[in-house]
């Protein structure tokens, strides 16, 4: 049964090493972080498992796969928490601009020949 561990922590800091990979990228998906996170659940959900059927993880397997997989973590919860913050301010200012065109209309693209702009909705 400790092979079947082996394999599934092997497994799990194999994806954890791809979702670094991947959110160090700069022209990165969330959506890709996405699929690697739910590939990275799967394997835990295995592995808490079989620890529920009796398996405990050696010294060997906690300093060979949790700690450098723990290690990563710390380094990568920043970034995607940086990144989420950028797109979500993205996000609000492509709303903001939607709704000032849904306000003025072609109002707002058009050039004024007097070199301003006249709020005619008022």
């Amino acid at each position: 049964m400790n092979t079947s561990l082996d394999s599934l922590l092997n497994d799990f800091l194999s994806y954890t090493f791809t979702l670094e990979q991947r959110i160090l990228e700069d022209n990165s998906e969330p959506e890709e972080w996405v699929e690697l996170l739910d590939k990275r659940q799967e394997v835990i959900d295995l592995v808490s498992e079989a620890l529920e059927h009796g398996c405990s993880f050696t010294e060997i397997q906690i300093q060979t796969y949790l700690q450098p997989a723990y290690e990563v973590d710390q380094r990568i919860f920043p970034i995607m928490n940086r990144k989420k913050q950028n797109l979500g301010s993205e996000i609000m200012n492509m709303k903001r601009s939607q709704a000032v065109n849904q306000q003025y209309g072609d109002y707002g693209n058009s050039h004024s020949p007097y070199g301003a702009f006249f709020d005619k909705k008022k």
